[in-house]
């Protein structure tokens, strides 16, 4: 008995630490995702752990990636990247034999979103620590040479041990150097991203002859991070409202769904439902008017729900398209020139829906949506097809 009166004081006392002191309330796990571009290669770790890496192999010539990442970890983020310019061996020098046999450049943006707000909280800049681990080659000069594994000259160092991890001292390390989209040649994926504001490129000092360099960076946990919005609000990680829709969710792309976060979901909230519709043009000879043309509805879709990633089929109930020829999304593909603008609806609904989802069109939707809006939100964008 006594035991166990000493348990329950014991927890008691933990309890009001707990509520006492204000750092706890953020020291939770939350979910982010990483958005990453680089020239050639990177591998990514959060807080000492490694969380993603770039899903084309090193040693692809030519590869200029972008890649996403969930991931949960808790605040503070030490974020830590190891970025690899392509080179064909141990000399530097890529295209050897070629007429362009040249010495490659690099090149690195990186950037954090809380999914939680779908605010970026950190991306690299100058204040990101770098050191450099291959340098080659070292005499600039043997980019002439026919036999350049023998001729150019390069360093080489090791790792540093823990180098990722939270504890590790990177003070001695040089500081990154930023770097403009036009110095460093971005290319392929580097637009599929809206980067934030304080998210530069970046890279160590030299941009050709260093190929292997060691990132680091902390994001502290935001302001706002222990409050909960008190907007219900849609959003995107890879665009915002009233910018462009990006390609790959259009007819002249892959054609998948975007991907949409939530939040401020209202307490009493059962489900989430998304429509993206936009008003069509004026009718052509022979066509009938069916309102607005509706390109994905999804409905009961759960209310602790904070992301739908691109392309998914697994959160919530797929409903019609104003196709009408398989349930699910139909991409944009906008007749005629000029830009069109499209609305994303989300709506968080008292009820879930008991609906077929071959009759979830737009109307069927909205006529239940009555009477069971506990709020709704939307976000416009654009796109001009080429």
């Amino acid at each position: 008995m006594l035991r166990k009166l000493s348990l329950i004081f014991l927890v008691t006392i933990l309890s009001a630490v707990v509520a006492l002191v204000p750092g706890w309330a953020v020291n939770k796990s939350l979910s982010f995702q990483a958005e990453i571009w680089a020239d050639n290669w990177f591998s990514l770790y959060v807080n000492g752990k490694k969380v993603g890496e770039d899903s084309t192999p090193f040693a692809t010539e030519r590869s200029f990636n972008s890649d996403k990442f969930t991931f949960k970890a808790t605040y503070p983020l030490t974020i830590a990247i190891v970025a690899r310019d392509y080179v064909e061996n141990g000399s530097g020098l890529e295209y050897i034999g070629r007429s362009n046999q040249q010495i490659g450049d690099g090149g690195l943006i990186a950037q954090i979103r809380d999914l939680s707000s779908g605010e970026i909280v950190g991306g690299t800049n100058s204040q990101w620590r770098a050191r450099v681990t291959n340098k080659a080659p070292l005499n600039p000069d043997c980019v002439k040479s026919r036999d350049p594994l023998t001729d150019c000259k390069t360093s080489n160092s090791k790792f540093p041990k823990g180098w990722f991890s939270k504890t590790f001292k990177d003070a001695a390390w040089d500081y990154a150097t930023e770097f403009t989209a036009s110095a460093i040649g971005v290319k392929e994926g580097y637009f599929d991203y809206t980067w934030g504001s304080e998210t530069k490129l970046v890279w160590s000092s030299d941009l050709k002859l260093d190929n292997t360099i060691l990132l680091r960076g902390k994001i502290s946990a935001p302001t706002s991070v222990s409050k909960t919005s008190a907007v219900f609000k849609v959003g995107s990680p890879d665009f915002v409202s009233g910018q462009s829709l990006p390609r790959v969710h259009t007819c002249d792309g892959d054609g998948i769904s975007p991907a949409l976060t939530f939040t401020g979901v209202p307490k009493g909230t059962q489900s989430l439902a998304v429509i993206m519709d936009t008003i069509p043009g004026p009718l052509r000879p022979g066509e009938v008017d069916i309102g607005n043309h509706f390109y994905l509805t999804i409905y009961n879709i759960p209310p602790t729900t904070i992301l739908i990633p691109a392309g998914s089929s697994k959160i919530g109930t797929l409903g019609q398209n104003f196709q009408g020829k398989k349930i699910g999304y139909t991409p944009p593909c906008s007749q005629g020139a000029g830009i069109k603008e499209y609305t994303i609806w989300a709506f968080a609904l008292s009820e879930l829906l008991t609906l077929d989802p071959t009759l979830a069109t737009e109307n069927a939707l909205l006529k239940l949506f009555e009477g069971k809006v506990v709020a709704k939100n939307s976000m416009t964008v654009k796109y001009q097809r080429p």
